[in-house]
C-alpha cells in the first residue's frame, strides 16, 4: 500500500465524512486578526489565542477588517508592543525559543510586510504569498518560523496551505506506520494529494486533522 492509500484510508476510517468536518478558522477581511491568531496559537492552547482575539475586538470594533497597519496603529496609541500586551491583551507570553514578547515580533512582522512587500490586507497577502520577499519579511521575525507563516495564510484564506505541526505529524506518523515516517517538507505535498482525492481543501484536511488530535476532543 502506497503511503497517499495509508493516509487517505486513515482519514476516511477515522476522520468520516468531510462533509462533517465543519469549515477552516479564517480571518478572510482582517491582516490584524490572521497575525494574532498565527502567532498566539504557537505551542500555546486555543483558549489562550480565544482569548487575545476577544481582547483586541474589545478595543476594535473595526477588527473583523483591520488591516496590519491598524494593528500597528493601536500598538503605537497604547506606547508600544509591550504595553499593549500587557494593557490590552493581557498576555505576556514570549515569542517559542525566545524572550521576546510576540506583540514584538507582530510589530516586527507587520512593519516588514508593509514596508518590503506592500503587504497590508489579507487580499495582498493572499496575492502576493508566492512572492518569496512577502516570506521572507516575515520569516526574518526572530521567534516566527515556517509553521507560523503556514498557518498566517491558511488564516487568510489560502485553500492550498496546510500545517504540519505536531498535532498533524501525530496523526501522519500513526497512519502511515514506523516505516514510513515522512519529514515535515514531505508531509504538505502529500496532504495536498489526498486532499485533491477526496474533493475538499488542504486547508480544511488540516483543519480536520488538527481537530480530531486535539487534547480537547472527548474520544
Amino acid at each position: 500500500m502506497t503511503k497517499t492509500e495509508k493516509l487517505q484510508k486513515a482519514i476516511t476510517r477515522e476522520l468520516g465524512d468531510p462533509q462533517s468536518w465543519g469549515v477552516p478558522v479564517e480571518f478572510p477581511d482582517s491582516l490584524a486578526l490572521c497575525v494574532l491568531n498565527s502567532v498566539y496559537s504557537l505551542r500555546a492552547t486555543s483558549t489562550s489565542g480565544q482569548g487575545v482575539l476577544s481582547r483586541y475586538r474589545a478595543v476594535s470594533p473595526s477588527a473583523n477588517s483591520d488591516s496590519g497597519p491598524d494593528l500597528v496603529a493601536r500598538m503605537d496609541a497604547a506606547g508600544g508592543p509591550e504595553q499593549f500586551a500587557t494593557e490590552v491583551l493581557k498576555n505576556r507570553s514570549k515569542l517559542p525559543g525566545t524572550s521576546r514578547l510576540r506583540t514584538e515580533g507582530i510589530y516586527e512582522a507587520l512593519t516588514g510586510l508593509a514596508r518590503d512587500a506592500s503587504v497590508t490586507t489579507t487580499a495582498d497577502l493572499r496575492e502576493a504569498s508566492v512572492r518569496p520577499e512577502v516570506k521572507r519579511a516575515w520569516l526574518s521575525v526572530r521567534g516566527l518560523g515556517p509553521l507560523s507563516w503556514s498557518y498566517l495564510l491558511m488564516n487568510a484564506g489560502v485553500d492550498d496551505e496546510v500545517k504540519p505541526d505536531v498535532m498533524v505529524q501525530r496523526f501522519m506518523d500513526r497512519a502511515l506506520g514506523a516505516d514510513d515516517k515522512l519529514p515535515a517538507s514531505e508531509i504538505k505535498p502529500l496532504m495536498r494529494l489526498v486532499a485533491a482525492n477526496l474533493g475538499v481543501s488542504p486547508r480544511a484536511l488540516d483543519r480536520a486533522i488538527w481537530l480530531y488530535e486535539s487534547p480537547s476532543r472527548t474520544r
